[in-house]
């Protein structure tokens, strides 16, 4: 007896139902995944996305799409995820200002150690503190001698209240004891501004500093991380003068929606840590001015005790210097 199609197509369909399918896990992925960056393009952390997503892409297999979900303070894009499907098809890549964020706003539309699952840390790269050319000061503590002594406050430019460039430039005006903070709609306006000589100072990414200082357009004064920046050699650590508290690490973290299977984020995590050894990373990621985060930080264990400690710091900051969102 013959079979028609519309039975064998009856028979084959009924046969996939009863022969159980594969895990999600086990052909992950199986489809394009969506990596949000939730800042505008062209910033350090489109930057180093666009570094990353082709060699992590490769590593696991499949193709990541760059999307870009600005607004808030990186708020929206972080929400967005937060709403994804915890199926590791929508990734997160974020900066210090995650968790700057969760401790600066009472409400916020997701709940970040919740919601959000930190699959591991990438990088970490310095801010700079980049002052007018004529500022009457060319080092670190002759910078705090003139701010005090000013009979009128220094002009701290910086990228919007919450952002990174915005508290790595408190410390300067909580020594100094007073200082105009003064909000741009992003760090590329605020930096210039100074050079420009309309703002006396701000913090800005390591590689967007490089150029104006080189080329005597502004004066670097200090980089945030406690150790010297390799492309700024000559330029001391904010901490020997003001003191360990007054670092800001510029990190980027890759976060997913929680709930995602473990098989899946351990599938991310390898392919994550096969990406950040390969030699053109590498290079890229040291023309960008940043290095990889370190190994105990690129666990799922060590990822949550980083941005814990994180979120605890900066909420300590926001109450010690009275900050309120904006």
């Amino acid at each position: 007896m013959s079979v028609t199609r519309r039975g064998a197509v009856a028979g084959m369909a009924a046969a996939t139902l009863l022969c159980p399918r594969p895990a999600r896990s086990q052909t992950y992925p199986d489809r394009p995944i969506t990596l949000v960056i939730p800042f505008a393009p062209g910033g350090g952390t489109d930057v180093l996305a666009r570094i990353l997503a082709p060699v992590l892409a490769e590593k696991l297999g499949g193709t990541i799409v760059i999307e870009t979900v600005s607004g808030a303070a990186g708020n929206m894009g972080s929400a967005r995820t937060a709403r994804s499907n915890p199926d590791g098809t929508t990734l997160l890549l974020h900066n210090v200002g995650f968790a700057i964020n969760a401790a600066l706003y009472r409400t916020l539309p997701f709940e970040s150690e919740r919601d959000l699952l930190p699959v591991a840390f990438v990088s970490d790269s310095p801010l700079v503190i980049l002052g007018r050319k004529t500022i009457p000061a060319d080092t670190l503590p002759e910078l705090i001698a003139w701010m005090k002594s000013s009979p009128t406050p220094a002009t701290l430019a910086h990228a919007g209240v919450g952002s990174a460039s915005h508290f790595a430039i408190v410390p300067l005006a909580t020594a100094a004891g007073k200082a105009d903070m003064i909000p741009y709609r992003g760090g590329g306006p605020a930096m210039q501004d100074v050079i420009g000589g309309h703002a006396d100072l701000t913090a800005t990414p390591l590689q967007a500093a490089v150029g104006p200082a080189s080329e005597g357009l502004a004066k670097a004064f200090a980089v945030t991380s406690a150790e010297r920046a390799p492309m700024m050699p000559t330029v001391p650590s904010l901490a020997d003068a003001l003191g360990p508290k007054s670092l800001t690490n510029f990190w980027s973290l890759l976060l997913t929606r929680a709930g995602t299977p473990q098989a899946i984020t351990d599938r991310l995590r390898a392919a994550l840590e096969a990406a950040l050894v390969e030699p053109q990373l590498l290079d890229a990621f040291a023309k960008a001015g940043v290095t990889v985060s370190a190994k105990q930080y690129r666990s799922e264990a060590g990822a949550k005790a980083l941005l814990h400690q994180e979120i605890e710091h900066w909420r300590e900051v926001v109450r010690e210097n009275r900050i309120e969102a904006p």
